[in-house]
């Protein structure tokens, strides 16, 4: 597998030229406050707008310059390798509806977070609810219902989990592992960490579960791709 093929896959690095430009943006127009409006809200919250289930994919945190990096390494590292394995439009579907599917899955975790402690979805019903939470069950709440999803990791999640299905026996390091492992089993490992951490609370403000959507929803998508592409290449 060449990954020098990476250089030449247009999708990806228009894909990569759009966030940098979004993220630059974001300092540039700071008075807009970009990403504020760009940002996925819970559907239930008065500043969710349906358009918000694509922009979020564009929008990185200011404070976090780690977080865009990361996204884009594994966007070109993975991306032009599916790009050129399935063409331009199929690796689009697998990008953006990953990142749909992987908002979902987010969504759908806050929204049982939600209901766990209100035993009710009525905002209204917050601030009197709030009192009796002690601390930490109050920023779980707070994070379930007010914090807006942003990145693109649910999209590149997506492409690293088609990945896993055309590649599945490429190494790759994973922390704390020194040593190369299967990409398959790896996005195992990851996964697994990634429910932990979510249903544990290791790791305040990750998305663990649009992380954990968009491997699943990019694994199957790929299969499905894989499997028609076979069944084509039997009736020929």
């Amino acid at each position: 597998m060449n990954f020098y093929t990476n250089f030449n896959s247009d999708a990806v690095k228009h894909l990569i030229s759009i966030n940098i430009l979004v993220y630059t943006a974001t300092f540039v127009f700071s008075q807009y406050k970009i990403e504020s409006i760009l940002s996925l809200y819970h559907p239930i919250d008065e500043r969710f707008e349906l358009y918000q289930i694509i922009t979020h994919m564009f929008v990185h945190s200011k404070r976090l310059f780690l977080h865009i990096i990361f996204n884009m390494l594994a966007l070109f590292m993975f991306g032009g390798q599916i790009e050129t394995r399935l063409g331009i439009k199929k690796f689009m579907v697998i990008y953006f509806l990953s990142g749909i599917l992987a908002a979902f899955f987010q969504i759908i975790f806050n929204t049982s977070v939600m209901y766990y402690f209100l035993q009710t979805l009525d905002f209204s019903q917050t601030k009197k609810i709030l009192d009796y939470l002690n601390e930490e069950q109050r920023m779980n709440l707070y994070s379930s219902m007010y914090s807006p999803m942003m990145g693109a990791s649910g999209a590149v999640s997506g492409i690293v989990g088609a990945f896993a299905k055309f590649f599945p026996e490429h190494k790759i390091f994973i922390l704390p592992f020194p040593f190369p492992i299967a990409v398959r089993k790896a996005l195992i490992i990851f996964i697994l960490g990634s429910f932990i951490s979510s249903i544990l609370n290791l790791a305040p403000g990750v998305a663990h579960f649009a992380h954990i959507g968009g491997i699943l929803s990019g694994y199957f998508i790929g299969s499905f791709f894989l499997k028609k592409r076979n069944e084509k290449i039997t009736f020929l």
